[in-house]
């Protein structure tokens, strides 16, 4: 069977054809893709034990680190296959590489946008301005982070929508889910209703708010804070930990509907009175 095997591969000499050379490309493909498989598997099977173990802020920046260190590893083994590969062919690329070095081989090759990517991308590690999980607004885009790779970023908007954007491209980042954030709503109300009797029922109702573990600051009910064709606007804010605002409005809206209704204040939904 070998002996067959080296027919078809091998020339006369004993050394391999084109097609034992293609061959054995190929083979080291195959092998760089099941290490880059492996590599990925044991760096989920890691960050799995550790999630458990450490807040939400930081098993987040531990998965933004693993995701750029598998991207970082899966491009050093694909470009260790394709130096082997040109080797097989009998290209020198140990003098390609010296002789230009592999920023000027990536240029060379027209590559000069991926090589700003890639900076770009350890910029955005160094100065940890977001990580996967966190809502931003990056390149025109607003979503989620699902992936941040060494040469690209990746966001889902609300719409289900997924975004790859370059890491060259983000100039400017806005983070909703860094450091203290706030929860407001505004509670409309009739120009007849009791002002002050409302403000009394919010500041009484919204304190069961206080409680939800998201909740750094006691909601505070600012009072009147603005007027429109049909009523009165009351305005009352909390302080929350980061990405959990979005839920406290709801249950302050929630709480706020649910009391005022309770006492008969009139609430209402731009022209419309829904209450009365």
């Amino acid at each position: 069977m070998l002996e067959k095997l080296k027919i078809y591969f091998t020339n006369e000499a004993g050394a391999l054809n084109i097609l034992g050379k293609v061959a054995l490309v190929l083979l080291y493909f195959i092998i760089a893709i099941l290490v880059v498989k492996v590599i990925g598997i044991v760096i989920s099977r890691l960050a799995r034990k550790k999630y458990d173990k450490l807040r939400t802020i930081d098993a987040k920046r531990l998965k933004t680190v693993l995701s750029v260190l598998k991207s970082f590893a899966t491009i050093i083994i694909i470009f260790t296959w394709f130096l082997s590969a040109l080797r097989i062919f009998g290209v020198n690329t140990s003098a390609i590489v010296t002789t230009a070095g592999i920023g000027g081989v990536a240029i060379s090759f027209g590559a000069k946008s991926l090589v700003e990517d890639i900076i770009s991308g350890i910029f955005l590690m160094l100065e940890d301005s977001f990580v996967i999980g966190d809502d931003i607004t990056v390149a025109g885009k607003t979503g989620n982070v699902e992936k941040i790779g060494l040469r690209t970023t990746t966001i889902r908007d609300y719409n289900g929508e997924l975004h790859v954007i370059p890491n060259g491209e983000i100039r400017v980042v806005t983070n909703r889910n860094k450091n203290i954030q706030r929860a407001l709503i505004t509670v409309p109300i009739a120009y007849d209703a009791d002002a002050q009797m409302a403000m009394d029922i919010l500041t009484k109702a919204l304190e069961k708010v206080n409680d939800d573990h998201a909740v750094i600051e006691n909601v505070s009910v600012w009072g009147i804070t603005d007027f429109n064709n049909n009523g009165i606007i009351i305005t009352c804010a909390t302080k929350t930990i980061p990405g959990e605002q979005w839920r406290i409005e709801r249950l302050m809206r929630q709480v706020a509907l649910e009391e005022l209704s309770r006492n008969g204040i009139k609430i209402l939904d731009k022209n419309i009175i829904v209450n009365k």
